[in-house]
């Protein structure tokens, strides 16, 4: 391991040194120890047109061999007012005269319909989306700079003052509204929602037609959905017919769940090591009420959701365990007396099943909630106070570490909210095999050099160690390496021939999602 990170190290010089602006694969973000905030590294700033825009996402360097710096594609594009939005795996910007297509995990990209070589592909890092800073230029006619002694990228553009706005128009007739919602209204009649682009707003009207499909970027899936699942904040594309109907609300948000392991005055760290401050205008809830960044404490189960193409934080939404309040002759209400979850194993897939048990005053409706992803769930009373439920999780949900809120009224009257103590973790999503070495298709002058894989759970459900294995030209070399839940790391005990080597790996999560990657080297040491 120290190898790796001497290799890391020299990339993060060479860069500085060099100003080159070579790739890479995200490194794991260090891991907080409970009551105290991980050392961070300074940020790369970014200014668009001389205006600094907010740290959080901020450029990186990343990969091996002296590091190439990459930058959050969609927060430079959103700053000079360009419409971007996610098609499936591509990131599409629609400037003034200029359409950009960007493949994400590839490193081929179309500006007006005309493909292009990036120097590496485009990555996502966390919830950005990541390419070259070369490629900024190249797709905007733009001079960028990257001064490594002040860590601080400059882009100017001519492209600012043209913002599109929310609407753009096709040749069809068709417009197109992109912006962020600021409201739902659920009680008009039809519904409708309100997007808003810097200084404009727009309220469009929604009939029970209208095909909703809600987007995680972080997850990476896309599920139906009501308009009811629509939460302000949400970036949103909304297709409008030539008549004025609304064909389609694409709604993207990106969401990050787990348990507070730090937290200070401006930010907190989840047991993922996931770091967040929140913005001005987040709105913050503690057991369903207003709370501060104060009332926080190391154990609070979080749900965040934020705008991907932003990054604004508008809801946190976060769960702590409290012991039911005693009953008294004063206050013969209703009562929770317990929630609690049976579930197979810590993190769950498609197919699996988890009972929920609530006790308390019988004779009333009960129900629960898995954070803010799944709601109004009933429960069914069996032996008097006791409720009970069973969910079993479809092929497109992910959460990570997230809490189950139990509800019960009696005649009309709610008890008090309690927590399940065990939150609720589901993962569809493979892990991700981000950073290999030696590189596929090397050729080093070593026998003995050092394999390894770094890995990451997209959901932040964790990888299980045990289940990590490693394949050196056909043998399992797993009993001899060394496996965390972050990577797997190998040096043969005896040289290897010189020729070709092939090297698998696979990576499981707790939830049993399992990723290989296999990739080939070749040693010549004389």
């Amino acid at each position: 391991m120290q190898r790796i990170g001497r290799r890391i190290a020299a990339a993060m010089v060479a860069c500085f040194v060099t100003g080159a602006l070579p790739l890479l694969a995200a490194t794991p973000q260090p891991r907080a120890t409970p009551g105290h905030l991980p050392a961070v590294e300074p940020s790369i700033s970014i200014a668009v047109n001389g205006e600094e825009l907010p740290r959080d996402p901020a450029p990186r360097i990343v990969g091996k061999g002296g590091g190439r710096l990459v930058v959050p594609v969609v927060k430079i594009y959103s700053a000079l007012g360009i419409a971007v939005q996610r098609i499936g795996g591509d990131i599409v910007a629609s400037a003034p005269g200029k359409q950009i297509v960007i493949h994400v995990g590839s490193a081929r990209a179309e500006i007006d319909n005309q493909p292009v070589m990036m120097e590496s592909p485009a990555i996502r890092i966390d919830d950005a989306t990541y390419v070259p800073l070369r490629f900024v230029a190249e797709s905007l006619g733009a001079q960028v700079t990257f001064n490594a002694q002040a860590m601080r990228v400059e882009v100017v553009s001519s492209l600012v003052g043209r913002n599109p706005g929310l609407e753009q128009h096709s040749d069809g007739g068709t417009a197109q509204i992109v912006g962020t919602v600021s409201a739902v209204d659920l009680n008009s009649s039809p519904h409708s929602i309100t997007l808003t682009r810097g200084s404009d707003v727009r309220t469009i009207a929604v009939t029970a037609d209208a095909r909703v499909q809600l987007q995680d970027v972080v997850a990476r899936i896309s599920t139906p959905g009501e308009l009811a699942d629509v939460h302000p904040g949400d970036a949103a594309s909304v297709l409008v017919l030539r008549n004025g109907h609304v064909q389609s609300v694409i709604v993207r948000y990106a969401s990050r769940s787990g348990t507070i392991a730090a937290v200070s005055s401006t930010q907190f760290v989840l047991n993922s090591g996931f770091i967040l401050s929140p913005d001005p205008a987040t709105v913050i809830t503690l057991n369903d009420q207003p709370a501060t960044l104060a009332d926080l404490k190391v154990g609070d189960n979080v749900v965040v959701r934020l705008n991907p193409d932003t990054n604004e934080k508008r809801e946190i939404i976060v769960a702590r365990l409290v012991a039911p309040a005693p009953q008294t002759s004063d206050a013969p209400g209703p009562a929770i007396a317990s929630v609690t979850i049976a579930a197979p194993k810590p993190a769950l897939k498609a197919g699996d099943t988890f009972t929920v048990t609530l006790t308390g005053t019988p004779g009333g409706h009960a129900s629960y909630d898995i954070g803010s992803y799944v709601t109004d769930q009933p429960l069914t009373e069996g032996p008097p106070g006791t409720y009970t439920g069973r969910y079993t999780v479809p092929a497109n949900v992910n959460f990570g570490g997230t809490p189950v809120l139990g509800h019960l009224s009696v005649n009309g009257i709610a008890a008090s909210r309690v927590d399940a103590s065990t939150p609720i973790a589901v993962s569809n999503t493979p892990p991700q095999i981000v950073d290999i070495a030696p590189d596929p298709a090397q050729t080093i002058n070593n026998n003995q050099p050092s394999i390894f894989a770094t890995f990451r759970s997209p959901v932040d459900v964790g990888i299980n160690p045990s289940n990590v294995t490693i394949e050196v030209n056909g043998l399992d070399v797993t009993a001899a390496a060394t496996r965390t839940g972050q990577f797997i790391t190998y040096s043969p005990g005896v040289a290897l021939p010189d020729g070709n080597v092939r090297v698998v790996v696979r990576v499981s999560d707790v939830a049993g999602n399992t990723q290989t990657r296999s990739w080939s080297f070749t040693v010549r040491e004389h």
